[in-house]
C-alpha cells in the first residue's frame, strides 16, 4: 500500500457540441490549463476524510454512509469527493479496517462550465488508486469517473471526464461501446484566437439543464433535433478547420460556425436572455460568442467562449470575468508534487 499518492487534473471547455453529445452527436472539448490537485493517503480506519476549499464539503464520513451516496435519490452534490473515493475503494476490494484521507485544491471554479465535477471525480478516483497501491489504466479510472458524474448529473455525455483524463483537444463520439475519442493536434494556433469568460454561475444544475433539453425533445421534438443537427453540422465543420488551418483563417471561416452553434443552443434553450443579448452585441461589432457547457436558464451561463473581432479587442459585459488559461493543456498526471 503506497503511503501517499498525488495527481493533478485539468478543466475542460467544450468547444463545440454540447448538449448534442448526450444524444450521439460528436463534439469538440479542450482541456483547460486551470487544475485540480488530489493528495490521497491510506489510513488505517475505515473512513473517508477530505480536505479542502470551501467549495467542497469536508471532514470525515464513515465509509458506508460513503457507499450509500450511489444508491441514494439525490444526487451527490457537495458530496462527490466522497462518492469518488467510496467507487475506489471498492474497486481495489480494500479492507473494511482501510479508510483515505484525501486532500483537495482547485483552481477550476465550479458551476462555470468548466468540468468542476469531472475534475473532482477523475482526481480523486486516480489519487486513491495510487494511494492504495492499484495499478490502474485511463479505462479503469474513466469508467470510476464516470459513475460519479452519472450519479451527479443524471445523463452525462462523457466527454468531460474523458477530456480532463486524456488532456490536448479530443473529438467525441458516443458509438454503442461507449465514448470513442480522437486527440486532435491543431495544425495552427487557431485555438490561442478564442477567449474565456465565466458569465455568471448558473442557477441550475447541469443535471437540471440537461433534463430540460431532453423535456423540450419530447415536447417539441422537431424544433430540437433540428438544433442538434445543426451543431453536430458546425462541430464537424470546425473539426476539419482545427486540422487544416492556421490562426490567421479563424475569425473568417470558425465565426459562422459558432454563431450558428450559439443560436442552437438559445433553440434549446440553455442560454439566459441577457447573455443572449450581449453575444447579439458581440456578433455586432464583428466577432463570435456561444455559451460552452450546460448553460443556463434565468441568473448566469457559466462558460463562455468568445472569438474577438480581427484585430479589435472584444467588449464584453462587466460581469464577465476574464479567464487566463492555456487550451490544449495536459491530461492527468500522476506523482505531482503535493
Amino acid at each position: 500500500m503506497s503511503p501517499e499518492a498525488a495527481v493533478s487534473v485539468p478543466g475542460k471547455a467544450i468547444l463545440l457540441g454540447e448538449h448534442a453529445a448526450v444524444y450521439g452527436h460528436p463534439a469538440l472539448v479542450t482541456a483547460v490549463d486551470l487544475r485540480l490537485t488530489a493528495v490521497a493517503r491510506a489510513t488505517r480506519e475505515p473512513f473517508v476524510t477530505i480536505g479542502g476549499p470551501s467549495e467542497f464539503r469536508t471532514g470525515p464520513m464513515s465509509r458506508d454512509e460513503a457507499a450509500d451516496l450511489r444508491r441514494g435519490t439525490q444526487a451527490p452534490g457537495d458530496r462527490l469527493a466522497y462518492l469518488a473515493c467510496a467507487l475506489a475503494l471498492e474497486h481495489a476490494d480494500a479492507s473494511p479496517s482501510i479508510g483515505v484521507d484525501v486532500r483537495l485544491a482547485s483552481g477550476i471554479p465550479p458551476g462555470s462550465g468548466l468540468g468542476s465535477s469531472a475534475a473532482v471525480a477523475v482526481g480523486v478516483v486516480a489519487a486513491v488508486l495510487g494511494a492504495l497501491g492499484v495499478r490502474s489504466d485511463g479505462a479503469t479510472i474513466a469508467r470510476l469517473a464516470k459513475e460519479v458524474e452519472t450519479r451527479q448529473h443524471g445523463r452525462p455525455s462523457g466527454v468531460d471526464v474523458e477530456a480532463v483524463l486524456r488532456g490536448g483537444t479530443q473529438w467525441c463520439r458516443r458509438t454503442d461501446g461507449g465514448l470513442a475519442c480522437e486527440a486532435l493536434a491543431s495544425r495552427g494556433t487557431l485555438l490561442d484566437r478564442l477567449e474565456l469568460y465565466h458569465a455568471g454561475t448558473p442557477a441550475e444544475s447541469t443535471g437540471e439543464m440537461v433534463a430540460a433539453v431532453a423535456r423540450l425533445l419530447r415536447d417539441a421534438p422537431e424544433r430540437a433535433r433540428s438544433a442538434l443537427e445543426a451543431i453536430e453540422d458546425a462541430t464537424c465543420q470546425a473539426r476539419e478547420l482545427l486540422l487544416r488551418s492556421d490562426a490567421g483563417s479563424a475569425h473568417e471561416h470558425l465565426r459562422p460556425l459558432i454563431v450558428r452553434a450559439e443560436a442552437a443552443l438559445e433553440d434549446l434553450e440553455v442560454v439566459p436572455g441577457h447573455v443572449a443579448s450581449a453575444i447579439r452585441r458581440i456578433e455586432a461589432a464583428g466577432g463570435a460568442a456561444k455559451v460552452s457547457g450546460a448553460g443556463g436558464r434565468t441568473a448566469g451561463a457559466g462558460l463562455v467562449l468568445v472569438l474577438p473581432p480581427a484585430g479589435v479587442a472584444v467588449a464584453v459585459p462587466a460581469a464577465w470575468a476574464r479567464l487566463t488559461c492555456r487550451l490544449d493543456a495536459p491530461g492527468l498526471l500522476e506523482d505531482v508534487a503535493a
